[in-house]
């Protein structure tokens, strides 16, 4: 075998023009990886909170009495950072925890994402009691928006009717303001 006395390998001219096509691909990917990555985090909250919104009605019908879900974060309008579920002990809707009678279900803390926002129109500021039968204590049909970064291109919609129903999140809004 006869072989050349050359150096078998790469030159760092080589290295150099492929860390550069490297760095470029990398660049373009970049932003979309970040909006997938935004996307699913929202998507994952608002199935969360559709999820609670569902253990609440499921649970008003499965008791037959008022079960509420109260947004305790101290803002109204803001279902993004702390949830209670609770039982009514005296049947009334759309009021505040009342520890003497009323039963805790659970507590929520939040989805613990940053600048992820779930507003709620009006009708849904405070409560969404839901009664016996599984309808709601609304007027007009309420929607919680959720957004992140104020990013209208991903968000959720959660549209709730005063019949009870649900709707599941959807990427229909057009505003991160319900």
């Amino acid at each position: 075998m006869n072989r050349s006395n050359g150096a078998a390998g790469f030159s760092l001219i080589e290295l150099l023009i492929v860390l550069i096509l490297l760095s470029i691909m990398a660049s373009v990917a970049m932003p979309s990886f970040t909006n997938l990555i935004q996307s699913n985090r929202v998507q994952s909250a608002s199935d969360e909170l559709y999820g609670l919104m569902q253990y609440a009605k499921n649970e008003a019908v499965m008791r037959n009495r008022v079960v509420t879900l109260e947004n305790i974060s101290g803002s109204d309008g803001r279902w993004d950072q702390q949830i209670r579920i609770y039982v009514s002990g005296d049947q009334g809707t759309n009021r505040a925890f009342n520890a003497s009678v009323d039963e805790e279900l659970r507590e929520h803390t939040g989805f613990n994402q940053a600048n992820l926002t779930a507003s709620g129109s009006a009708g849904a500021q405070k409560w969404l009691s839901f009664r016996p039968n599984g309808t709601l204590d609304v007027t007009g049909n309420p929607v919680i928006v959720l957004c992140q970064d104020g990013n209208t291109g991903n968000a959720r919609s959660i549209a709730l009717q005063p019949s009870g129903r649900i709707t599941q999140p959807a990427t229909t809004p057009t505003d991160c303001t319900p």
